[in-house]
């Protein structure tokens, strides 16, 4: 089929249409930096390094990477907030948010501690979102999370920990274990389990690894804005 001159136009405009929308998609930022103290820098997909900055887009296939005493303060498109703690590597392996049932967010810790409170996929998906720390899997119910990777020589015993500030997380582990971590209390997957020690386990105890800095006072002001008094 031959076409004329005005057809074969409105077929490379459709082309073109297509190509450049799913450039746009592909090249979405999934949030920005917030704010960044001492050594911190981002990898994307390619493996290209770049300075992690205030104001600095985040895209998903993005790992934030910290040095010892840096932190990166990340918000997300749907207000999920994140804190990437020192020495570590953080993964925003997948993010869309469309106000959509299809939403989903999937974050992965390889190294060191992140602190996250959720967005808005996680009210209206909660399902979508999860966050993967070695063999372990979280999925939540609107919350307030730590995670870390603690290796031997570290207060805490070694292992992957799971703590719960606010809401609920279940997490499950490769081996079909499965476990809800409440309020206050922490999931714990030893790195080296006695012989008849359980591989997931529910603590009591606050972690040694939990600190607060500078970071974690905006992020509970994010949360629980101030309302001004009337005089």
């Amino acid at each position: 089929m031959k076409l004329d001159n005005k057809a074969l136009l409105r077929l490379i405009a459709a082309i073109l249409f297509l190509v450049y929308g799913c450039m746009s998609w592909a090249t979405e930022s999934a949030g920005q930096v917030l704010k960044v103290s001492g050594e911190a820098s981002l990898k994307d997909s390619q493996g290209q390094m770049r300075s992690a900055e205030s104001k600095e887009k985040v895209y998903a296939g993005d790992t934030v990477i910290t040095g010892k005493g840096g932190q990166v303060f990340l918000v997300l498109n749907d207000k999920t907030r994140m804190i990437v703690r020192q020495n570590s590597m953080v993964v925003i392996e997948a993010f869309k948010y469309e106000n959509k049932p299809s939403d989903l967010q999937s974050t992965s810790v390889l190294q060191g501690a992140l602190r996250s409170v959720s967005g808005a996929i996680s009210k209206s998906a909660p399902k979508n979102v999860n966050y993967k720390v070695g063999t372990a899997t979280i999925g939540i119910r609107g919350t307030d999370i730590d995670l870390a990777i603690i290796g031997d020589g570290e207060p805490d015993r070694a292992g992957i920990y799971n703590y719960v500030r606010d809401g609920q997380t279940e997490v499950t582990l490769a081996s079909g274990e499965t476990a809800i971590i409440e309020k206050e209390k922490s999931g714990f997957i030893p790195s080296k389990p006695e012989p008849g020690e359980a591989l997931l386990q529910v603590l009591n105890d606050r972690p040694a690894f939990l600190r607060s800095s500078g970071f974690d006072t905006l992020i509970n002001q994010l949360r629980t804005p101030r309302v001004p008094t009337m005089r």
